[in-house]
């Protein structure tokens, strides 16, 4: 696995050093021998999935999770987990029906993000467990620094004022940068 560390930069973070944490993200992404399915198949697949995933969030694993909508399909979805080794991480997305049943395979990688994520989402279904079940859209931009590509390149800041100006962010400070990795995600 290759380290990546990734910055949250949400409208609710302020100026200044925000309580960071540790957690895993791991990437769902298609299986390359991925085959059609019936539409039932489908459904069993699918319940089995969104059953693992409030069992693991239930259990305190998984913080939050949600499908990407990209074309073509590159990334099926995210589990971010709260836990500081993505082995464990790995182990326990590896569990997942999609992954089982051969639809997707695992990408984890390590984040530095803000802490308290999904602190909320908890809290609002401890006091109301009929709180209905709510997906926002939310931007997630990665780029993967190649060798031929220079620190201060035009395209690195092109894609910051376009992650500026698509956001409605025009104040974001610099991206994190880790070996081969350079990340504006925000949740």
């Amino acid at each position: 696995m290759r380290p990546m560390l990734l910055l949250v930069l949400s409208a609710w973070i302020l100026p200044g050093q925000p309580a960071m944490e540790t957690y895993q993200i791991a990437f769902l992404r298609p299986d390359p021998a991925r085959k059609p399915l019936t539409k039932e198949d489908a459904q069993r697949i699918q319940t089995a999935h969104m059953a693992n995933i409030h069992s693991m969030a239930d259990r305190g694993l998984m913080v939050a999770a949600g499908p990407f909508d990209d074309t073509p399909p590159t990334i099926s979805g995210i589990f971010v987990f709260k836990m500081d080794s993505p082995d464990e991480a790995s182990k326990v997305a590896n569990e997942d029906p999609t992954v089982v049943e051969h639809r997707n395979t695992i990408d984890v990688h390590t984040w530095l993000g803000p802490k308290g994520i999904g602190e909320e989402y908890i809290r609002l279904h401890k006091e109301d467990p009929k709180t209905p079940e709510g997906m926002g859209v939310q931007p997630f931009f990665i780029l993967f620094r190649t060798a031929a590509w220079e620190r201060e390149s035009p395209p690195l800041k092109e894609h910051a004022a376009y992650v500026a100006i698509s956001s409605g962010k025009e104040n974001w400070p610099p991206p994190v940068r880790s070996p081969g990795t350079i990340a504006w995600p925000r949740f």
